[in-house]
């Protein structure tokens, strides 16, 4: 049986693709995504049908290689500098960045970065931070992921690996399975790939109690295990600086576009919420149109509204646990979207309507810890189910009726650690799946009950921003969009 999987008995796979495009948020398919990809090295995704299921670099399930970071004293400023590194971000430090590092300056007292501290620094930081955020994990999962590139690499995305083959803010190694040279220096690769195997090792939410230096020890096995704890003290500054979005202001600015064609939005820019909430979206009031909500991680709560346009939600509502994963669907064919949450494993479906103050709920284990939910309407026969998509692998895995537990169609799609979407991108009545990559939108237009593979590409916003998908106009077509 495969361990990546749902939980299943039997299968139905389709031919892996070529595709190998690069990648989180969450994704929310119904509604939710997040997470994004830096610049470095996406490969497009092959129409072919034909193509081979090629050779996708994951992170191997117990990376062992010696991380070279905490093995001795801090590098020194000059030597960190001759050093070849990269941009963490898309056109470089802002002056937001710069405003972070002025503000966190004084306080910081870390022996690897303490008070040099700078604006690029805090770039890496916050692109960390916000691929976490994206993914819908607690704010601890940052900490312990910018503890651990605080003491791995300063916070520089090196690209020459001067011990050894290791590579990235991580100095993660592609010879011990983390990824190629150029999925390790694409940050929120390699912070994704850092977050899986945290995931993994530390299953049930366990790396949200005990000491952090010891968890960042038991994911980057490293030779100086006392090193981390340094550095949590540093990365919490940073963390709470970047964690609310804007270093400013925390609104959330939806640009939105109706066409799939356009680089720009078409929409006037809805401002709708506050970081740290999470955006979704949904058709609330049936009229085919999806408007933009938002769900708060901080105290479980949805604002739901159908016309965000106007500021204002107007049902409010807590469902689930604070930190879940929000989802968004039709879960019972009566042509309006309604909330979920995952917590664990197991999927919690809202099926009373979003107006009501009665609560019902239907329930269904599928996938494993750290794949991403996928909500669709696969079959076109007006019910969203649930699905997921496996970032350590680049695969989806769909299912019309996912209280079996079981797959019915699986396939690749982009490379690993790409932001999954789902949408209607053909106006066919039936969802499908895509991919973003640094700031394109990979749309997969052939069924997924198919092994052909056609698709249609966008460039829309870029890495750094959340993407999000929906029907704005009401034509049957779902299209791009960013929140920033």
């Amino acid at each position: 049986m495969d361990t990546d999987s749902p939980r299943t008995s039997s299968t139905t796979a389709l031919p892996a693709s070529r595709l190998r495009p690069l990648i989180v948020l969450t994704a929310l398919v119904g509604g939710l995504l997040a997470g994004g990809t830096g610049t470095a090295a996406a490969q497009t995704p092959s129409p072919d049908p034909t193509a081979g299921t090629g050779s996708a670099q994951i992170p191997s399930p117990d990376p062992t290689g010696r991380i070279p970071g905490p093995a001795g004293p801090p590098v020194p400023p000059e030597l960190a500098a001759a050093i070849a590194y990269a941009q963490c971000v898309p056109g470089g430090p802002t002056s937001g960045d710069t405003a972070v590092a002025n503000r966190v300056r004084p306080q910081m007292n870390g022996p690897r970065l303490g008070r040099s501290v700078n604006a690029y620094n805090v770039s890496c930081a916050r692109i960390i931070t916000s691929t976490t955020k994206g993914r819908g994990l607690d704010k601890r999962a940052a900490v312990i992921a910018v503890t651990t590139a605080i003491t791995e690499s300063t916070l520089h995305n090196y690209t020459q690996a001067v011990d050894h083959d290791s590579l990235g803010l991580f100095q993660q190694r592609p010879s011990q399975g983390w990824g190629t040279p150029a999925q390790l220096v694409d940050p929120v690769y390699a912070t994704n790939a850092f977050l899986n195997a945290m995931l993994r090792k530390f299953p049930n939410n366990s790396w949200m109690s005990g000491d952090i230096g010891a968890i960042c020890q038991k994911v980057q096995v490293s030779a100086v295990p006392s090193a981390y704890a340094r550095e949590v003290h540093d990365a919490q500054l940073l963390v709470d600086a970047l964690w609310s979005g804007s270093p400013d202001l925390g609104v959330l600015n939806f640009h939105l576009s109706d066409s799939q064609t356009s680089n720009v939005e078409t929409r006037p820019v809805i401002n709708y919420g506050n970081s740290p909430m999470i955006p979704i979206r949904g058709d609330w009031d049936g009229d085919g149109k999806d408007t933009v909500s938002a769900y708060d991680p901080t105290s479980g709560r949805f604002y739901i509204s159908n016309n965000p346009a106007s500021g204002q939600h107007e049902y409010a509502f807590m469902y689930g646990n604070p930190n879940a994963v929000p989802l968004v669907g039709d879960w019972d064919g009566d042509g309006k979207d309604n909330v979920g949450v995952r917590m664990g494993i197991t999927f919690y479906l809202r099926t009373s309507p979003v107006t009501s103050g009665t609560e019902t709920t239907q329930s269904v284990a599928y996938g494993d810890g750290p794949m991403i939910p996928a909500v669709g309407d696969w079959d076109g026969d007006g019910k969203d189910t649930v699905s997921a998509y496996d970032p350590r692998s680049g695969r989806f895995y769909i299912s019309n009726n996912p209280a079996s537990g079981q797959h019915e169609y699986a396939f690749m799609y982009g490379n690993p650690n790409a932001v999954p979407l789902v949408g209607d991108w053909d106006g066919d009545g039936k969802d499908n799946v895509g991919v973003r990559m640094g700031n394109t939108f990979y749309l997969r237009t052939s069924p997924v009950t198919t092994g052909t593979e056609t698709t249609h590409a966008v460039a829309y916003g870029d890495g750094t921003d959340l993407p999000i998908t929906g029907d704005w106009d009401g034509d049957g077509k779902a299209s791009q969009g960013v929140v920033r």
